[in-house]
């Protein structure tokens, strides 16, 4: 080969931003972490980042955001700094994977072969690194386990979950007996929250989304990940509040 009309230069230089926000600059994507180009993980990470940041910001911009979303626990940077610390990790490891030659090398090579190959968790683990989808966020102590994690698919009775969100609405599901969501829920809708109705999930029916068994009323983030679930039913109105109203609003409105 010789001549070529264009050149480019890849390497295994890994680090990322000390912190993602600074005063009105953001960092997101390629500007807030480096690292070996594998499997296109910095391209979902990146998209990720832009998806997490974007619906805080407007929420910010617009007035409403609650102050754990603008600059505490479910910040911007509190939530996606950690993702580029294991998206850093992760591609290290990748690195020696690839990059060492000889008998020990490809032994390690044929090693993670062979557990990809068989599937089950340690092949689930790996797909959802490298995909994104298996990324989720720490969530208060005391939660449901699905609280911080991406939504899994649901059927809803007026469509499915992840074809019913909006980059601009929290939305809360109510797993109820009916085609409707009760009034109580129903009275939560408005500008910043849609509602939705699914029935009760039974541990029996995997392919209508097992992780949803025993689940009573769920909020999810306009990012897809789930802000609350409750099995109880109880408090998802306090919930609703908690992330949808500043603080100014919810000490008027006690």
């Amino acid at each position: 080969m010789h001549s070529p009309a264009w050149l480019s230069r890849t390497s295994n230089s890994s680090r990322h931003a000390e912190r993602y926000r600074e005063g009105r600059i953001f960092l997101a994507g390629d500007a807030a972490h480096i690292h070996l180009p594998a499997g296109g993980q910095g391209l979902n990470v990146g998209l990720q980042d832009a998806t997490n940041l974007a619906w805080k910001l407007a929420a910010e911009v617009a007035g409403w955001a609650p102050a754990p979303v603008v600059a505490g626990e479910f910040g911007y940077d509190t939530e996606r700094r950690p993702v580029a610390e294991q998206l850093v990790a992760n591609t290290l490891a990748q690195d020696a994977l690839f990059n060492t030659f000889g008998p020990a090398g490809a032994a390690l090579r044929g090693m993670f072969s062979d557990f990809i190959a068989r599937g089950g968790e340690v092949a689930a683990e790996l797909s959802g690194w490298v995909s994104g989808v298996g990324v989720g966020y720490e969530s208060p102590d005391g939660m449901h386990p699905l609280v911080g994690s991406r939504a899994p698919e649901l059927e809803l009775t007026t469509g499915s979950l992840l074809r019913t969100l909006r980059q601009d609405k929290f939305l809360l599901v109510e797993f109820t007996g009916g085609d409707a969501p009760t009034s109580a829920s129903a009275s939560l809708a408005g500008p910043r929250v849609q509602v939705a109705a699914a029935r009760p999930v039974e541990k029996r029916h995997p392919s209508r989304g097992a992780a949803w068994h025993g689940v009573r009323a769920a909020l999810i983030r306009p990012d897809g990940h789930v802000a609350y679930a409750t099995e109880t039913g109880s408090a998802f109105d306090d919930a609703v509040r908690a992330w949808t109203q500043p603080a100014a609003e919810l000490v008027r409105g006690s």
